[in-house]
């Protein structure tokens, strides 16, 4: 069974040019996988040769815009280009309102015209789960999904792991784990990280203790046994424009990880099969 992990938005809030908003999929056999769908998601995922309408399932980890923002238009373009089924969204408490209001609501003149004009509503409304507790909440052909809930910005947050075969894979979206999360990456072929800055960089910002510091990253692969960190949500370079940032956290990483430590870039892919 191939299993591939695919970058596509390495960036967060800000609208740097060379790296869209947080967002990345998972292809389990002839299943995608999609986590976060931040600005340009949809644009990145179609330069990848993925498509709209061939996402089985999205999974977001909060519902801060950056990591939200595209959801609208992967639906809707989605439903234009024709999906076979209804698009599978999973999230923290809330994510079903969210949903409902933004699909709907906002577009009931585009969603009249096009049914006007022959378009079948069937395949419109996602098919929506709040995931509102750790633990595994989804088994599929092939693969498992688990979740733990990270403390971020005083809102519901998840991360997500995926078990295939005997490959594990941990997603991260915004948030300080609990002491549990160890466990929960336990022996991860891939752990993809956010890592929004150095720690002075943190310091300075008054959303600082709403994320990992590297060195958190770094005890935590440590004593999980991770084989691979990729760090993410490069926050630092979007704000300061310091493209040699990611490198130096990347290092700070290494300096307590003795595995493979990756920077992040949209439309990179990691083998996992």
């Amino acid at each position: 069974m191939t299993i591939r992990f695919t970058m596509l938005g390495s960036g967060a809030v800000r609208d740097n040019p060379r790296r869209a908003g947080p967002s990345q999929i998972l292809q389990v056999g002839d299943q995608t996988l999609m986590f976060d769908c931040g600005r340009s998601a949809a644009t990145s995922l179609a330069a990848a040769g993925g498509a709209c309408e061939a996402i089985d399932r999205l999974f977001l980890t909060h519902l801060h815009f950056d990591h939200v923002v595209d959801l609208p238009y992967i639906v809707f373009t989605g439903w234009v280009k024709g999906r076979e089924a209804r698009l599978g969204i999973h999230g923290p408490v809330g994510t079903g309102d969210f949903v409902s209001r933004i699909i709907r609501p906002p577009f009931e003149q585009d969603i009249d015209s096009r049914v006007g004009h022959g378009k079948d509503l069937e395949s419109l409304d996602p098919d929506v789960s709040e995931v509102a507790g750790a633990g595994e909440f989804l088994v599929d052909d092939g693969y498992r999904v688990s979740a733990a809930p990270v403390d971020h910005a005083n809102m519901p947050a998840l991360v997500y792991r995926v078990d295939a075969g005997d490959r594990r894979v941990v997603i991260t979206g915004d948030g300080k784990p609990d002491e549990g999360f160890t466990d929960f990456c336990r022996g991860a072929d891939l752990l993809a990280v956010e890592c929004s800055g150095t720690p002075e960089f943190l310091a300075e910002q008054p959303w600082g203790h709403w994320h990992l510091r590297p060195a958190d990253t770094a005890r935590i692969a440590t004593e999980a046994e991770v084989t691979r960190v990729m760090i993410k949500h490069l926050v630092i370079e979007d704000i300061t424009g310091d493209r040699t940032a990611p490198y130096r956290m990347a290092e700070q990483v290494r300096q307590g990880y003795g595995g493979e430590v990756i920077v992040a870039e949209d439309g990179l892919v990691v083998g996992l099969s």
